[in-house]
């Protein structure tokens, strides 16, 4: 099953220079909770978004981004609304026809947003450093094979190549749908993070108890057979999962779809990078001992 770690090696470099490239040279729509600034969701059957911005340029000398969705509804972002200029704007795009009714109207400054995105990444950055040393802790019986620290970095490769393709379905869901990134995407990820790494620490474990077992054959047999050995533990476990997240996505409603698509996303990568990912890497770097 993992005969060969060297070529799921390149596929992994390569999935992430290329969701790398993807996230540049594309660019995720970010959401006010970051960006600071106003959010307004109305519905429209005629769904025009150049006409909506003609009109908030015209009349209120605003520069929006204007986005239709899926759902026959638009979703224009201003720079932060006063509570006056924003029933002024519902009232002049409704005398136009452009608009039905508002749906949801949020507005966050930008001191705010900053703050949040900084907060954002240091959630994240404590976590896998945190990650690191636990997992350096927990396999300290492995140090006659492999350091222990390396169990941790290989588990942090996974993770990363898991939030960047979650990332990257989210820019071109963003391009596409006008899917935001904004807190409630962190949470998602923050959630993948464990999800994964719990699927990874059992696969280390089984490796673990394999070379302490024999202590003799070559790391590649080990590596197979811990693989073969989990595998179906890790299919059953991210199927159940999926079945409770397919029920959410189809029942829960538009408030929380996009999270869930993001946990979903997170399973299914996630049970293939602890296999794939985070073992070739563990083999790239034992082989630097």
């Amino acid at each position: 099953m993992i005969t060969k770690p060297q070529r799921w090696l390149r596929l992994a470099a390569a999935t992430v220079v290329s969701s790398v490239a993807v996230i540049i040279l594309i660019g995720p729509v970010w959401g006010i909770d970051f960006t600071g600034g106003s959010l307004l969701e109305v519905t429209s059957d005629s769904a025009d978004p150049t006409r909506v911005r003609a009109l908030l340029n015209d009349q209120f000398n605003l520069t929006a981004s204007v986005q239709a969705t899926a759902d026959n509804t638009l979703l224009i972002r201003t720079p932060p609304l006063e509570t006056q200029v924003h029933s002024d704007i519902v009232v002049a795009l409704k005398a136009d026809g452009l608009i039905e009714k508002e749906l949801r109207f949020e507005s966050i400054g930008p001191t705010i947003g900053r703050e949040l995105k900084r907060k954002a990444w240091m959630a994240v950055s404590l976590a896998v450093l945190a990650m690191i040393v636990y997992l350096a802790y927990i396999f300290r019986q492995t140090a006659g094979l492999i350091a222990p620290w390396k169990f941790g970095v290989a588990a942090v490769a996974a993770l990363t190549h898991d939030l960047l393709l979650v990332t990257v379905l989210f820019v071109v869901l963003g391009q596409t749908h006008g899917v935001v990134i904004d807190t409630l995407f962190v949470t998602a990820m923050l959630a993948i993070l464990g999800y994964s790494v719990n699927d990874t620490i059992v696969l280390f474990n089984r490796l673990k108890e394999e070379w302490l077992s024999t202590r003799t054959d070559p790391l590649v047999d080990v590596m197979d057979r811990a693989a073969q050995k989990t595998v179906i533990r890790s299919l059953n476990t991210s199927l159940t999962t999926l079945l409770v997240l397919g029920t959410l996505l189809l029942l829960g409603g538009t408030t929380i779809r996009w999270f869930v698509l993001a946990l979903a996303a997170g399973t299914i990568v996630g049970t293939y990078s602890s296999l794939f990912v985070a073992l070739p890497v563990l083999h790239f770097l034992a082989k630097k001992q």
